[in-house]
């Protein structure tokens, strides 16, 4: 479990460090902005699986295979 989390830590380490020698400042730039909305549509999907899940438990039609 560790050695994976190493791994994508790693492998993140190694794509920060392609971009930052490669991109230019504006490249640089417009991939941060594409990363912050990401990163937000994932929170939101996150947040909407999770709202979806208790309403879900609240009404107990979860399968019993969960």
């Amino acid at each position: 479990m560790i050695g994976r989390i190493l791994r994508i830590f790693f492998l993140f380490a190694l794509i920060a460090l392609i971009v930052r020698r490669l991109f230019s400042r504006k490249q640089k730039r417009a991939l941060r902005e594409i990363v912050r909305i990401s990163a937000w549509v994932l929170l939101g999907a996150a947040a909407a699986t999770l709202v979806w899940y208790g309403v879900m438990l609240y009404f107990k039609h979860i399968p019993q295979g969960y």
